[in-house]
Formats: structure tokens, sequence, C-alpha cells
């Protein structure tokens, strides 16, 4: 039995069933405008708790392919760390940055300092992909997300 596979599989299983539930706190079937505001989250959950399953029993029965190797080898753990830390540093100052600042930050600070890119191209796709998720997220679906404090004022205290 592989502990870390078990271990993932039930925390997936346990975290699908809570989204199932809150799911279905809301409309899931059908409605006259087309699939109720749980539709899409509750089979979403669905799925990744029938994986979790799978992969649960699985572990138990040591069906594992190839040979056990360490969860994260030795060698992974920096670059993980490198993708990691600073995912946490936005989410910790996502009240002031908000997800399109600190998304920018982060795609320009990942591009430039792991990705080792021209700094045209860190520019560009660091200020094109947050403006494109902000006109799809905000414009288009017309779903608020967290802008911070920062765009806050520069969009509407003016």
């Amino acid at each position: 039995m592989n502990r870390a596979e078990t271990l993932v599989a039930l925390g997936l299983v346990l975290c699908a069933g809570l989204l199932v539930r809150e799911a279905l706190r809301l409309p899931v079937a059908w409605t006259g405008a087309g699939p109720g505001a749980g539709f899409f989250p509750f089979w979403l959950a669905v799925g990744v708790a029938a994986s979790a399953v799978v992969v649960f029993v699985k572990s138990l029965r040591g069906l594992t392919t190839g040979p056990r190797a360490p969860f994260i080898p030795g060698r992974a753990w920096k670059p993980l760390l490198i993708a990691f830390l600073p995912m946490v540093a936005v989410i910790a100052v996502i009240g002031t940055l908000g997800i399109y600042l600190g998304g920018a930050l982060y795609l320009a600070g990942y591009m430039w300092f792991v990705g080792r890119h021209r700094w045209t191209q860190v520019v560009l796709v660091s200020v094109l992909v947050p403006l494109l998720l902000f006109l799809i997220f905000e414009r288009w679906f017309l779903l608020p997300m967290p802008k911070g404090s920062i765009l806050e004022y520069l969009l509407y205290e003016r």
C-alpha cells in the first residue's frame, strides 16, 4: 500500500464530498434557462470523488504501477517550492493586489526567473493573460472576481 496515494485519495474524497454538499444547496437540475447553478460543480465533484475512490482502492490493493518511489523525490523539492511559495505569497496579498494584478506578477516572475524569457515576452504575457481573464470573467460571464484594493481604487474611485 502506498501511503501517500491513500492519504491523497482520502483527502480528495473528503473535499469532493464537501463540494457535492455545497453544490446541492444550489439547483442542480436543468432549469428553463439551462443547467442550474450547481450543475457543473456537482458533476465535477462527483467525477473527482469517483477518480479518488479508484485511486484509493488501487492503493489499498497494491495495484500501483512501477517500483515504489518517494512521493516527491529529493531533487523535485526545489522546483516545487519555486512555483509554490510565490503562489502562497500572491494568495496572502490577494486583498490588496487582487487576482488580476497578483496573477500578472506571478506570471511575470515565473517567466523571468524560471523560464528566462525575454522581457518583451514577459510583459506581453503578464499583461495580456490577466486582461483576457478580466474580460472573460467580468465582462462576458459577469462574474466579479477579487480585484483588490488597488484595482478597485483605479477602476471605481474616479
